[in-house]
């Protein structure tokens, strides 16, 4: 190596030297350091930077829909992070050979680099026979790297690729767990509140069949309302049942909008809009299934209380991960402060307001009296990511 990037040893035989065995040691340990996978990922570019005594670091994953995502970096500044977060893998840093060194040419870095000359190290993610991402080491100058150091590359990739396998594969068993869960739930709702509500609701259908031949007006007015209140819970129950026992990661957050605005638009008369600006959101199940309740909590709420006659539904994001929801309607609103003071009233706007909390996001509710009800979800996916 012309500038060595590791301290100066000999090294003879087929075993790693000591000086790489504590370099690779000192990476391990950053690996395991960390239950959570992004101050996994954060901890260990750090780390290689002061190791392999890098000028910056960052590290790019491979996504579902085939793109290269920046996941984490070290020593450059978060703007020119964000104007690059995701790439195609054609023409990003991804390297489909075993050629780790890569002198750059200085107009690909304009701007993030001031060094006229740099060169990359691009050491492959990889577990098994399965590419996961890359590693970018940058370095001022020239850099050329012996065999031992060219497998000490390679190996803390492996190590990476293996400790982000483990990540995934536990991420699967803990949804497989909440889905058992689940399906328990929906089952039990099934064979007890289930039943129960529909022996009620055919009880009291009779019961209206009976008060028409013989009662008031008042008296049938009253029964028929508590029919439709069973008919709106009974339908809620059975919808809440089959999202339980269907994951909504079969489904995607769209389809499922798209269907609870068809839901709605039937159900109501009201004229519904839905506009997306997203072609494929890539959001995780956990943040999918409160993104949806929340839409569907507001979408109950303009039914049951708005009386609207156009409701607007507006889904935006970007290359960032920075995601937009816009419900909003032309109804009668309401008056914010009474609602906060009535206690134990409108749990469904608490619930919102919890379930966006649980994303890191944030929900804004706009509304006054005969002015109508604007209500914004904002959250990021890289945060959770």
């Amino acid at each position: 190596m012309s500038d060595s990037l590791l301290p100066c040893y000999t090294h003879e035989g087929p075993g790693w030297n000591s000086d790489s065995l504590n370099i690779l040691s000192r990476l391990v340990c950053s690996i395991n350091a960390t239950n959570n996978r992004q101050d996994l990922l954060d901890l260990f570019i750090n780390q290689a930077v002061i190791e392999f005594r890098a000028t910056a670091g960052l590290i790019r994953l491979l996504t579902d829909t085939g793109w290269m995502e920046l996941v984490a970096s070290a020593n450059i500044d978060e703007y020119l992070v964000d104007s690059c977060r995701i790439t195609p893998i054609e023409g990003s840093l991804f390297s489909r050979d075993e050629n780790i060194v890569t002198e750059l040419n200085p107009a690909v870095f304009t701007g993030l680099f001031d060094h006229a000359r740099m060169t990359m190290l691009t050491i492959p993610i990889r577990h098994h026979i399965c590419s996961q991402g890359v590693i970018n080491l940058f370095h001022t100058g020239a850099v050329s790297l012996s065999p031992e150091e060219c497998r000490l590359m390679l190996e803390i990739g492996k190590q990476l690729g293996i400790a982000l396998d483990r990540f995934h594969h536990e991420a699967e068993e803990r949804q497989q767990l909440i889905q058992q869960e689940r399906n328990m739930l929906a089952n039990e709702l099934h064979d007890s509140l289930a039943q129960t509500m529909a022996s009620l609701r055919f009880q009291v259908r009779i019961l209206d069949e009976m008060l028409q031949r013989t009662s008031e007006y008042k008296a049938i007015n009253s029964i028929e309302q508590v029919e439709q209140g069973l008919d709106e819970a009974y339908t809620d129950l059975r919808e809440l049942i089959a999202h339980c026992r269907v994951p909504i990661e079969h489904q995607g957050l769209q389809p499922s909008i798209e269907r609870a605005v068809a839901r709605f638009r039937e159900e109501t008369g009201i004229h519904i809009l839905l506009q997306s600006e997203c072609q494929h959101p890539d959001i995780p199940a956990n943040m999918e299934m409160n993104v949806f309740r929340i839409v569907q909590e507001a979408l109950t709420n303009i039914k049951k209380h708005a009386d609207a006659n156009i409701v607007r539904v507006l889904l935006q994001c970007n290359d960032s991960g920075e995601y937009n929801i816009l419900i909003e309607n032309d109804g009668k609103g309401f008056d914010k402060n009474e609602i906060q003071s009535e206690a134990g009233q409108h749990l469904g706007l608490t619930i919102m307001q919890e379930r966006a909390r649980h994303i890191g996001g944030e929900l804004r509710i706009e509304s006054e009296p005969d002015e109508g009800t604007r209500i914004e979800l904002s959250f990021s996916v890289k945060e959770q990511h």
